[in-house]
């Protein structure tokens, strides 16, 4: 009945419990900047990274977004782009929608064992809601670093920015990526417990510029211009020095007993990308010069100077950090756990695929650009989407044979390996968008986050049921439908757009459940996708309700 009233409107145990860890994040950093990797001539000095990867492992087949927000959205959550609906890089001054804060983080996570901290680069809110406060939303203890991008929409540069400090507002004119490593030291020293600490440098983002003398041994032109990617690499051979002093000044016996992960969050940006890599290939692209970033890690337990060809993606950190330190990690259902590879970096692929997508504009859709790649340990499959809910391109990559992705396979008739790949990655990335998809985490009541799933294919004649569950016994909920996407998320905890339905006088039976049936009408609108979201009344609990995750439905 509901849908026809629609249409009126139209496991490895850890080496050792309660590490300490340190996440350091290289901003625009794809492998042909980092030494270690040998994937480019023209890498930039990175003894320190060097070092670090001869003293652990370093992870040649690691996956990030194309994007910054996307993978530090992902990096926090343990879940794909399209679950957290962040796609591309967020635009501070004008976006009207930010990561979630209801979302369940990796401080989060560790936050009964571990004191937690977050310095630099964050980049995954707006002005418009949590702003500056949002990485203490997002479970934080402390966050020292600038919320935008530098610039920021007024005049931050490198040596002279905006600073937030747990919320408040300063100005700091100490060169950014000291300063970061300056709050970072100042941070440790004042743990009590095992800590998780987020380092998220600027570099070699730009704006690029000249760092300090001291940073760096290039010898650099008068004018930036007349060489940006050298001085990109002078900014990056800075930060390199300043992780070295980050290392350098911890207790020896506090350094030897963190897990220290390095990684980039997307690849190189054009500007400093040179021959034989292609400048077009880089950040904001989902071929590899894009997506496959660096990865390094070392730790008490870690095999030291090894290499791991496994796939791997960004997402992983959060089941890694999470098994390392004995908790459970039920919401980053994207994530899969590293720690076998700690041991033994040749074990086997734990994934048989890795993914990555880049979509406009943050939110849930309609997209008016949509990229999704996914590849097996040789080829890669690329879905390109235009404004609707099909592909409206396909292309296929042997990278064995074709590492710069070149030549298209589908251009031409498949051999047999190549036929084998396309079937099963063909399904496997139809599979990855459901027809009912899940999203958000919903806002807790007294008896937690009710628990909304769907059922049934949305084509003419077929049964269509909703089913909430873990939802307060005996309790009045209303059925909340949104038919069109809109970016801004309500406040209060709750994802689905602003409804354009709501359906009220539903009563969850005893045991907490409630069913909705349909079937799917003549005359439904397709190409649509549809939110829906219960809202259970619950006057004891902290909100007054409780709401269920969100759930969209992909029309036919």
């Amino acid at each position: 009945m509901w849908f026809g009233l629609m249409l009126a409107l139209g496991a490895v145990a850890p080496a050792a419990a309660q590490q300490n860890v340190m996440l350091i994040i290289a901003d625009d950093c794809g492998v042909d900047l980092i030494g270690a990797y040998g994937e480019h001539p023209g890498a930039a000095n990175t003894p320190v990274l060097d070092q670090l990867a001869a003293d652990g492992i370093l992870f040649r087949n690691a996956w990030a977004n194309p994007s910054c927000s996307p993978t530090r959205s992902t990096l926090l959550t343990g879940r794909y782009a399209f679950r957290t609906g962040i796609g591309r890089a967020v635009n501070w001054f004008a976006d009207t929608y930010e990561l979630y804060e209801g979302e369940v983080s990796l401080p989060d996570a560790l936050a009964p064992t571990h004191d937690s901290a977050a310095v630099g680069k964050w980049h995954i809110s707006i002005r418009s809601q949590a702003d500056a406060d949002h990485p203490n939303l997002l479970g934080f203890d402390e966050f020292h670093g600038n919320i935008t991008i530098f610039p920021n929409y007024i005049s931050d540069d490198y040596y002279d920015f905006e600073k937030v400090i747990n919320g408040a507002t300063t100005q700091s004119t100490t060169y950014s990526t000291t300063d970061i490593v300056d709050d970072a030291l100042s941070l440790i020293s004042s743990f009590n417990n095992p800590w998780f600490l987020w380092v998220a440098m600027n570099a070699p983002h730009a704006p690029f510029h000249k760092p300090p003398p001291a940073l760096h041994t290039y010898n650099l032109p008068p004018l930036v211009s007349n060489d940006v990617p050298l001085h990109g690499r002078a900014m990056l051979e800075a930060m390199d020095t300043e992780i070295g002093r980050l290392f350098a000044s911890m207790d020896p016996q506090v350094l030897a007993d963190t897990l220290i992960i390095f990684v980039g969050d997307n690849g190189t940006d054009n500007p400093l990308i040179t021959p034989p890599w292609d400048s077009n290939r880089g950040k904001n692209t989902v071929f590899e010069g894009g997506v496959n970033v660096p990865m390094i890690i070392k730790g008490p337990g870690v095999a030291a100077g090894a290499e791991c060809a496994a796939l791997v993606s960004l997402t992983d950190i959060f089941a890694t950090v999470a098994e390392w330190n004995g908790v459970a990690s039920p919401t980053a259902e994207d994530s899969v756990s590293m720690v076998p590879y700690f041991s033994n970096p040749g074990t086997p692929s734990l994934r048989p695929w890795v993914y990555s997508e880049l979509f406009e504009f943050n939110g849930y859709g309609p997209y008016s650009k949509w990229e999704r790649v996914l590849r097996d340990e040789r080829f890669k499959l690329n879905w390109e989407y235009t404004g609707s809910l099909a592909p409206t391109a396909i292309r296929l990559y042997d990278l064995d044979a074709d590492p710069f992705e070149l030549v298209d396979l589908l251009a031409a008739p498949l051999h047999i390996p190549a036929q084998i790949a396309y079937g099963s990655l063909t399904q496997i990335m139809s599979g990855l968008m459901p027809t009912w998809m899940k999203v958000s985490h919903g806002l807790a009541g007294t008896d937690g986050v009710p628990h909304l799933t769907g059922s049934g294919n949305p084509t003419l004649g077929n049964p269509i049921t909703l089913a909430l569950s873990s939802a307060r016994p005996n309790t009045l909920t209303a059925l909340v439908i949104g038919v069109t996407s809109i970016s801004a998320p309500l406040k209060g905890g709750v994802i689905v757009p602003k409804p354009d339905l709501v359906f009220m006088g539903f009563t969850v039976d005893a045991l907490g459940n409630l069913d909705i049936g349909a079937t799917w009408p003549a005359n439904m609108p397709t190409g649509q996708r549809l939110h829906f979201q219960h809202w259970v009344s619950d006057p004891a609990g902290p909100d007054g309700l409780a709401a269920s995750n969100a759930l969209i439905l992909t029309a036919p």
